[in-house]
């Protein structure tokens, strides 16, 4: 199913963000000023640590023209993507 919406991202715990296995995504940090982490996995287990995590500063964006693939190229059949923050924050999310 494709997404088109804004996620919140609760305090400390790892948040789905897309809602199938997908292989591509935008994601913008929509928080006032919280960097939240990205990280993919393969299937819909949530990551148990922060290894290979990106970090992404609030209003940034990653990269719209980049697979799950090219993005997390040490996860290999990376098709989920989760979001971890210290403090509540949002973000801005669009896959098919």
């Amino acid at each position: 199913m494709p997404r088109n919406s804004d996620v919140s991202i609760p305090a400390r715990a790892w948040t789905q963000l897309t809602s199938n296995d997908v292989t591509a995504i935008r994601v913008t940090n929509i928080s006032g000023g919280v960097t939240f982490l990205l990280k993919a996995t393969v299937g819909a287990s949530a990551p148990t640590d922060r290894d290979g995590a990106i970090p992404l500063a609030p209003g940034a964006t990653t990269a719209t023209d980049l697979t799950l693939a090219q993005l997390f190229p040490g996860t290999a059949g990376a098709n989920r993507v989760y979001a971890y923050a210290q403090d509540v924050s949002s973000a801005s999310v669009s896959h098919a």
